[in-house]
């Protein structure tokens, strides 16, 4: 039976789900509504963010230990729910531009958010689940919004192909996992040593794993991140590249660091190593922005793996600040990329989005560029920006965990980033 304990620690969750919920209806009920789904949207994540900050060391198990609410769950959906809320607060004017200002934007929004709540707070693999695959049902519709743009409705559907094949082996692992197990609980996993000397449970887990790292855009799963990004409207790749790799880290960087296992450090430092080059050298021939921005994104995902793969006390931290930085530089890049970004004049391809459009930028405005340049060297890892401290932090917790060599090359690849960069601004 839930109790009423359950329920106060669920608040955040509750208030999402329930905001779109009302947001639906009043869509499907009211035409002209747009307006005061849009309020409700706003009020709703303010609000959940607000209510985390009730409590921030609990640790319990609600809805009989399926979900669980600590200091690290909190702390991830907090980043997730920031980066939502700039994402939802900048979109309005620019799906009003792209004639696309549906009350379903907003719903499916929300619908996305509570999915990625119920995953970084999961303590059950059966309900991580359904939260990965309700956020993901969501990203699949907003990728095709705009629908009379055949780049928007290929992006949409090489990610549900793409997305429904690694849920296959996403399902595949959990089966594996809790044949070997006999449990869908991560405490029990983690109590149980003796797991990690099993063949099958390895393999589930290395399928599991796959998943997830598709969602992040983790090298060799990363190919539909560059059509994707391109094809959706700017406003949900923000929104995809910010939100869902923080829901998508926050679900499963703490099991990883958690498990510190010596052998796992290996593979993970040759992928992170593997995903920084592949992201930073494609980058450099790119001529449209979203997808220079698409490609940056995969080399942001191996820099974060760098700190995972440290699997230390610095580790969760490390990656919780570069998230949080990361949220305010991504979505600032492409918040102003939907404000450079021309209005649809009828044809099926996005204008004002190559990076010849750039050209001029500082004499045609100014503060719009200094802002562009402000973000593109914060992510590019230029002190004294957030960027430089947050990629420290996971290069230092790299360090601290002896892998020395993998920060070295971390840091080697992070300055390729810079040129491609400046090839925007300059």
């Amino acid at each position: 039976m839930i109790t009423l304990a359950e329920l106060v620690n669920a608040v955040p969750l509750l208030i999402i789900a329930i905001a779109a919920i009302i947001t639906l209806l009043i869509t499907t009920f009211f035409k002209k509504s747009t307006d005061v789904v849009f309020a409700v949207t706003i009020i709703s994540l303010f609000a959940a963010i607000f209510f985390y900050f009730g409590d921030l060391e609990k640790d319990a198990l609600i809805f009989t230990e399926s979900l669980r609410i600590n200091m690290v769950s909190i702390m991830f959906s907090v980043i997730a729910l920031t980066a939502v809320f700039i994402s939802v607060l900048s979109a309005k004017s620019y799906i009003e531009k792209e004639e696309i200002n549906f009350g379903e934007y907003y719903s499916l929004s929300l619908f996305a958010t509570l999915g990625m709540l119920v995953m970084i707070h999961s303590a059950n693999l059966i309900v991580l689940f359904i939260g990965l695959e309700l956020m993901s049902i969501c990203f699949f519709v907003l990728t095709g919004f705009l629908r009379k743009r055949v780049k928007s409705n290929e992006g949409a559907l090489k990610y549900f192909l793409l997305g429904a094949f690694m849920t296959g082996f996403l399902l595949f692992g959990i089966s594996l996992i809790y044949g070997t197990a006999g449990t869908l609980d991560f405490i029990k996993m983690l109590q149980n040593q003796s797991l990690v000397k099993q063949p099958l449970f390895l393999i589930g887990a290395a399928l599991f794993s796959i998943g997830f790292f598709f969602k992040m855009g983790i090298f060799p799963f990363h190919m539909w991140v560059p059509d994707v990004y391109e094809g959706a409207p700017t406003s949900v790749t923000g929104l995809m590249s910010t939100a869902g790799k923080i829901a998508a880290v926050g679900t499963l960087a703490p099991f990883i660091i958690n498990t510190n296992i010596t052998s796992l450090k290996v593979i993970f430092s040759v992928l992170a190593v593997l995903t920084m080059l592949f992201g930073n050298v494609i980058a450099l021939s790119q001529i449209n922005i979203k997808r220079l921005l698409a490609f940056s994104s995969i080399a942001s995902a191996g820099y974060i793996l760098v700190g995972i793969t440290a699997m230390n006390e610095f580790s969760v931290k490390g990656v919780a600040f570069y998230l949080f930085a990361y949220t305010f530089m991504q979505l600032g890049a492409f918040i102003l990329v939907s404000v450079i970004e021309k209005p649809s004049d009828g044809s099926n391809d996005y204008k004002g989005v190559n990076l010849d459009d750039y050209k001029g930028l500082a004499s045609k405005n100014p503060s719009l560029a200094v802002l562009l340049t402000i973000f593109l060297f914060s992510l590019g890892g230029i002190p004294p920006f957030a960027g430089f401290w947050g990629k420290y932090y996971l290069f230092y917790a790299a360090i601290k965990s002896e892998l020395i060599w993998l920060s070295v090359i971390a840091i080697m690849l992070s300055v390729i980033s810079i040129y491609y960069y400046l090839k925007i601004i300059v």
